[in-house]
């Protein structure tokens, strides 16, 4: 991870600002908690070469819900995406001129998940003094044959209880989940965990459900987050 962090400082160039929809999403999520006006996102080569090995996840969150199962004793992924300080990096793949692009007329789920995810480090950084948040930190959770990601919506467990990757895959299930399954148990359940530290975070996603636009090998998604 440390050869990742260094290979990314030396690539990168000083990107482009969000945009005005990128914004308003955030806003659903982070609302004035996050400063928008200081995010930059970079587009870098090379970074996707970079693999995390892990095992299969089980089919419980949204997240993992909206693809075909996992199958196989390992999974292999590329890195998408690195954020330090305030800028994110994004890999070839998964850059895009706009991540909301049609928002709120329609809703692009992968990479409004990808975004939220992401805007929580930068708001773990900028908001360090409480969250204690250093890329460093957050790079020390990657362990070969681990998963940070992984989590479980256990309401006796406080939002900064959980790691910082973590916390930054419980504002991405939030985003899953309020798109496809708002009034669903499990959407309920993550909004009371993240609403004490995101006072702001809108209960819907502002978008028709029959507008937001699935991952191509999304199975059946009714009553995903129930």
């Amino acid at each position: 991870m440390l050869r990742l962090l260094c290979l990314v400082i030396a690539l990168a160039g000083c990107g482009r600002p969000l945009t005005d929809v990128e914004r308003a999403f955030a806003d659903t999520l982070h609302g004035p908690a996050l400063n928008a006006d200081a995010v930059r996102v970079a587009r870098v080569p090379l970074i996707d070469r970079f693999k995390m090995e892990r095992p299969p996840r089980p089919q419980v969150a949204c997240r993992e819900r909206i693809h075909p199962p996992e199958t196989g004793p390992v999974v292999r992924a590329s890195v998408a995406g690195i954020v330090l300080f305030e800028t994110l990096f994004a890999s070839h793949p998964a850059w895009r001129e706009d991540y909301l692009a049609g928002y709120p007329d329609t809703l692009p789920l992968r990479e409004a998940m990808f975004l939220g995810h992401e805007l929580t480090h930068v708001w773990q950084w900028q908001n360090r003094r409480l969250t204690g948040y250093h890329p460093l930190r957050a790079a020390a959770e990657h362990k070969p044959g681990d998963d940070p990601y992984l989590f479980a919506v256990a309401l006796d467990r406080p939002f900064f209880d959980h790691g910082y990757e973590q916390q930054a895959a419980l504002v991405e299930e939030y985003v899953c989940c309020r798109a496809l399954d708002p009034k669903g148990a499990r959407t309920a359940r993550l909004r009371e965990l993240l609403r004490p530290v995101f006072p702001a975070l809108a209960r819907d996603s502002r978008v028709p459900r029959d507008a937001v636009r699935l991952p191509p090998d999304a199975p059946k998604t009714a009553g995903i987050c129930g």
